[in-house]
């Protein structure tokens, strides 16, 4: 087998990897590397699909591998870490709402596999319903501002809003609301004042802080998303069912 051939899959073994030692990192109560490690197989599960299409490798293997590696990545391991770090909360309550997660994200998932093995005409444009990975990315993302607050003002007012947050990801994901693909060719009026604003504030962030880049850039995209697709869902739909 060649090398390009493997180099697809072997990235979305790193992905599933990340989410593994995210895992056991969670287990050991290290939640700001189990995020971090989350945060990293983000940028690896952007990536595998792209090689996998520019090499021209793609395959019904790896695209089933790359979902049962979100699964792992980005539905366990989010679940597990609101399960583990919410205390706000009776404990029967936080994993009730991590298990919702899960779930929701495996639904998500399994969606989106049966819509490409029935061949259905799904827009380049636009995702139907929150991928599974910027929901883990979400959550992620909110665990290691957590730590920046907590550090500064010793407040842990972010985990007061995690449950709510990661439910709401769970209903977004299962939804058929349009979230931007931000990774396509997509019009003007459609993506680029979104794209604008969410690189803009990232930028801003980073020079103040690292730590808010990601909370922001995430933040901003799926506030866009959410009341744009509320808005214009049908409309786009309609659209780009012939495109």
């Amino acid at each position: 087998m060649k090398i390009k051939e493997t180099l697809p899959t072997v990235i979305t073994i790193g992905n599933m990897i990340s989410g593994f030692a995210s895992i056991l990192c969670i287990l050991n109560q290290q939640f700001e590397i189990a995020a971090w490690l989350i945060v990293a197989a983000m940028a690896l599960d952007a990536f595998d699909g792209k090689l996998a299409r520019m090499l021209k490798t793609t395959s019904k293997i790896g695209s089933q591998l790359d979902s049962m590696a979100d699964l792992v990545t980005f539905g366990i391991a989010p679940a597990l870490l609101v399960g583990k770090t919410c205390t706000n909360l009776p404990s029967v309550i936080m994993w009730g709402i991590g298990l919702f997660y899960m779930i929701c994200a495996a639904f998500r998932l399994a969606r989106f596999n049966v819509q490409k093995d029935e061949d259905v005409n799904i827009s380049r444009h636009f995702f139907a319903g929150l991928p599974t990975t910027l929901s883990g990315g979400t959550i992620a993302q909110l665990i290691i501002l957590n730590h920046f607050i907590q550090a500064r003002l010793g407040t842990d007012v972010v985990m007061i809003l995690l449950p709510f947050v990661t439910f709401a990801l769970g209903v977004f994901m299962v939804s058929k609301v349009p979230f931007f693909n931000i990774t396509s060719k997509i019009g003007f009026k459609q993506g680029i004042p979104a794209m604008v604003l969410e690189f803009s504030a990232a930028i801003l962030f980073f020079v103040i802080t690292p730590e808010l880049a990601l909370s922001t850039s995430l933040t901003c995209y799926l506030i866009i998303c959410a009341m744009y697709g509320v808005i214009k869902g049908k409309q786009l739909r309609n659209e780009y069912s012939t495109t």
